[in-house]
């Protein structure tokens, strides 16, 4: 279990720029201060549309399995020819492919998505994604990033004090595009972006009341941060 708990805003967010829009709403409404935007995140690449754009931002991305198990390469035998004809393979082991993003695979879609597949984009080394060591970045910095995202899984959290909570730590707004929290991290869902409040597991005993008092339509609580 993760020492916040996520709620999830539910609201209609019909593309990507309003879920940013109401992230930042959400940071100004219910915040007493809040640290720069953090752990900045982009990928995985799922969709043959995805891919597309992930070839013009990265030179290379990690295949692995969505449920981490070890690589069928019994079942991915065009993937292998297409990957050994263009030479594009850097690195493997049973559970990952580190490869050079070629124009010749997109024509192994449907295969990755049916697979369950993903490709894994080096976001934190690649401009304008690379939140540096502290890994924060400015506003302006995540603004960079969001004009380069595009069709991209992305998040990112503000964290900080809401307003009339006791304790501070892992208190914050979470804001996921094209992907969808789950038990402590995201997964990709193209097409679905959501926002969500983070409420720090130190205030338990008044989180119910502070909740309600928000007027907002919440979802039930996840493991968060």
């Amino acid at each position: 279990m993760g020492a916040s708990w996520l709620y999830q805003v539910l609201e209609p967010l019909p593309d990507s720029a309003s879920a940013v829009r109401r992230a930042r709403e959400l940071v100004k409404a219910f915040t007493e201060w809040v640290d720069e935007p953090s752990s900045p995140e982009v990928g995985p690449a799922v969709t043959l549309e995805q891919y597309e754009h992930a070839r013009r931002l990265f030179a290379f991305g990690v295949l692995t399995r969505r449920d981490a198990d070890a690589l069928p390469l019994d079942r991915l035998t065009e993937l292998r020819r297409v990957i050994d004809r263009t030479g594009a393979l850097r690195d493997s082991d049973p559970y990952r492919m580190i490869v050079e993003l070629r124009p010749e695979f997109a024509r192994l879609w449907p295969l990755v998505e049916e697979a369950g597949l993903q490709i894994e984009l080096p976001g934190r080394i690649t401009p304008p994604f690379d939140a540096g060591e502290e890994d924060t970045t400015t506003e302006a910095g995540l603004d960079r990033m969001l004009e380069a995202v595009g069709p991209l899984a992305f998040d990112v959290a503000w964290e900080g004090s809401l307003r009339g909570l006791p304790s501070a730590k892992l208190c914050g707004v979470q804001l996921c595009l094209n992907s969808v929290w789950t038990s402590q991290c995201t997964e990709p869902a193209p097409g679905t972006h959501a926002v969500y409040l983070s409420v720090g597991t130190r205030n338990l005993d008044v989180q119910d009341e502070w909740l309600r008092r928000t007027e907002l339509n919440l979802g039930p609580a996840q493991a968060g941060w």
